[in-house]
């Protein structure tokens, strides 16, 4: 369960942060949260293939929850099937985002696997790692690519 925002990847650095404030605000009034302090961020894989400078992304800011009941207002229900995953660790400074995105290609290359455009790509961040909300001065989260079958 979560809050959808959807703007330029260049928007998202400000949008993002405000959803992660908005949800954590939110939690007691979510049912059934099954781990407070785990989150996931959730990009379409297909997302991720758009060639434009300034794509416009799907950016999910989630809890996961035992069921989902009646929704409170303003959050939405996000299905995300079971998949295999290949989990890279992001740890370090900004570089290292981008860093981890250039390891996953280079891994699913020499492999001969290829991601699913057709599923999300998740971050998982552990709050006992690092917390969804600014400031981000070090980043210390899973990226977990989905691999197609």
């Amino acid at each position: 369960m979560g809050i959808k925002v959807v703007g330029r990847r260049s928007e998202l650095s400000h949008r993002v942060p405000l959803a992660w404030l908005e949800l954590l605000s939110r939690l007691d009034s979510i049912p059934g949260v099954v781990d407070r302090d785990v989150f996931h961020g959730c990009v379409p894989g297909s997302d991720h293939a758009q060639e434009d400078t300034d794509p416009v992304y799907q950016y999910w800011v989630t809890t996961a929850v035992r069921a989902v009941a009646a929704l409170p207002d303003g959050l939405k229900a996000l299905a995300v099937p079971a998949r295999t995953y290949a989990l890279t660790p992001v740890q370090g400074g900004a570089e290292a985002i981008d860093a981890a995105y250039v390891q996953v290609a280079q891994w699913l290359d020499a492999q001969g696997r290829r991601s699913d455009a057709e599923s999300f790509v998740l971050e998982r961040y552990d709050q006992r790692r690092q917390r969804v909300t600014p400031p981000y001065e070090r980043f210390d989260y899973d990226l977990l690519t989905p691999l197609c079958p």
